[in-house]
């Protein structure tokens, strides 16, 4: 079976949740071809799916040290690295494939997430504010611009994006368990009470 092949047949049990054996294919292909840049990408996605982040992370480097140029590639080892808490590797990858490609939004938010994990807070809000001139109904965008303002103590305006927020998306509780923390911040301890109660249902 060609490389080609083999890639298919990977991608295919990937796609259907047998990663093993996915991992064998992909194997193979490398075997075939050791420079493959996607079958190493796909194969750290496989890896990031069984939780082996370590493993994912290698498979990423691998592929950049053969092309520096791997947008996706980029972003993905910056993704697994927002997930296991390396922020600060993490937003450097983002700025890599924002290098690549400026309107990656996928990029830009997870820069700002990261950031917000930092409590650089001034700097998410700029990606925050950014994304949403692209896609001004994104709700996880607002969500997070609202905890970068709340972080820079600007509660008014925090309150007023989770409002907005709110009025996309009625049922969304991580946005009213922060809207709550903004309102606690205001001093107005009962409309916080009012939102935590959103959550909660009663």
């Amino acid at each position: 079976m060609d490389t080609a092949a083999l890639l298919e047949e990977a991608h295919r049990l990937a796609r259907i949740g047998r990663y093993n054996e996915a991992l064998a294919e992909y194997d193979k292909a490398l075997e075939s071809d050791p420079s493959n840049t996607t079958a190493l990408e796909r194969k750290g996605g496989v890896f990031y799916a069984l939780g082996r982040h370590e493993d994912a992370l290698a498979c990423y480097d691998r592929a950049l040290a053969i092309n520096p140029h791997l947008l996706t590639t980029w972003y993905e080892k910056g993704y697994t690295l927002r997930k296991i808490g390396r922020y600060v590797e993490a937003i450097t990858c983002f700025e890599q494939a924002l290098a690549l490609d400026p309107e990656y939004m996928l990029a830009l938010a997870n820069k700002g997430y990261a950031l917000n994990e930092l409590g650089r807070f001034d700097q998410a809000l700029a990606c925050f504010e950014r994304l949403l001139e692209t896609s001004p109904s994104n709700i996880r965008a607002m969500t997070a611009k609202g905890i970068a303002l709340t972080g820079l103590g600007r509660n008014k305006e925090a309150l007023a994006t989770f409002d907005q927020a709110i009025g996309l998306n009625a049922i969304n509780s991580f946005v009213w368990q922060h809207r709550a923390e903004a309102l606690r911040r205001l001093g107005r301890t009962a409309e916080a009470e009012e939102s935590l109660r959103h959550i909660s249902g009663t």
